[in-house]
């Protein structure tokens, strides 16, 4: 089971399925669609022998433990309006971690720079180049994923921790945290709002690495 993170702080634990996965436990569902969520979210949800709950939400497909749990992501979604920074930002998905190599080759290439290995001196190269752009500002905003991945293996690389993905409360946006052995690390929305909220410019790259307390 995937975690999906609650405005408030706390995990719901989901599944995602896949169409065939979804439809196979429909047809097993030990009631048929559940009025109570169509009429109040507009979601169509069927309930499981062992409680669970499936759900498709505009062509997302997912699996909760039980009602309950479903029901908070559905108002927490309900309740921020379903806003997540990085909607339609991360299309890797769950799987972004195994792109963050790919990623940070191709903001490399963009901007001239020898990519050995993610560190301290590469964000300080890449900061050089960037502020150096006559669009600094939105060339951060379109490379924003590849942003988060290079500052992430950074820190990686220094603290010799691990990519965490969370799946948002929308059901669809899988966020990427760090995890160490005592905590979950979320940096990504200080990044997000140095570039679309803060400053113009917003932080050096190298600024928000140092200041991540892990």
């Amino acid at each position: 089971m995937d975690n999906i993170e609650l405005s408030n702080g706390t995990f719901v634990k989901c599944k995602s399925l896949s169409f065939s996965e979804f439809e196979t436990l429909r047809l097993i569902a030990s009631e048929g669609l559940i009025e109570k969520f169509r009429k109040q979210f507009d979601v169509e949800a069927y309930k499981l022998n062992n409680q669970e709950i499936i759900a498709n939400e505009g062509g997302y497909y997912m699996l909760f433990e039980n009602a309950s749990d479903f029901e908070q992501v559905l108002k927490d979604n309900q309740a921020t309006h379903g806003t997540e920074i990085l909607n339609n930002k991360n299309p890797y998905g769950k799987e972004f971690p195994e792109q963050t190599d790919a990623l940070i080759k191709e903001l490399t290439e963009a901007l001239s720079v020898n990519y050995v290995q993610a560190d301290e001196q590469l964000l300080k190269e890449l900061d050089n180049k960037i502020t150096r752009l006559p669009n600094a500002s939105e060339f951060k905003k379109k490379k924003l994923i590849n942003l988060i991945a290079v500052i992430g293996e950074a820190l990686i690389k220094k603290n010799k921790i691990k990519w965490k993905m969370i799946l948002s409360s929308d059901g669809k946006t899988w966020n990427p945290y760090l995890q160490s052995n005592t905590r979950t690390i979320q940096f990504f929305t200080d990044l997000y709002e140095d570039i679309y909220i803060k400053r113009k410019n917003g932080s050096s790259l190298s600024e928000l690495y140092e200041t991540m307390v892990i």
